[in-house]
């Protein structure tokens, strides 16, 4: 059965006692009025489950700081691993463009060793020709 502030009310008014009322509208902050007495083995009960709940409440708050520990970790390892695929695309993406690059350099190059050939080839041929033609020339004379 649990106690609410209600039924303490009701109670009051039905007793109408100083004591009661008067702890009733008492502020918050203030102690009791009169001192309570207690005999020895109910203040040792209630002593027991006040530490309980401390141990219970205490058990709570180390649970949820190792929860947010762990989500706290948890977010820092996907930033960590984020950061290291947005480098690795980027360092992909540069080694492509370094490769394109080279590819077609190496192309022009051949480009260019091919149009020397093909000089070199022609500039050989006529070399040729005119060799011949001014053989030719100096047998008939």
């Amino acid at each position: 059965m649990h106690i609410t502030p209600e039924k303490i009310k009701e109670a009051a008014e039905a007793l109408e006692c100083t004591e009661l009322k008067s702890f009733m509208f008492q502020e918050p902050t203030a102690g009791p009025l009169t001192k309570p007495r207690r005999s020895s083995r109910s203040t040792g009960r209630s002593s027991r489950r006040s530490t309980r709940g401390t141990r219970r409440s205490s058990r709570g708050s180390r649970r949820s700081t190792r929860r947010s520990r762990r989500s706290t970790r948890r977010s820092r390892r996907s930033t960590r691993r984020s950061r290291r695929s947005t480098r690795r695309s980027r360092r992909s993406r540069r080694s492509t463009r370094r490769s394109r690059r080279s590819t077609r350099r190496s192309r022009r190059s051949t480009r260019r060793s091919r149009r020397s050939t093909r000089r070199s080839r022609r500039s050989t041929r006529r070399s040729r020709r005119s060799t011949r033609r001014s053989r030719r020339s100096t047998r008939r004379s």
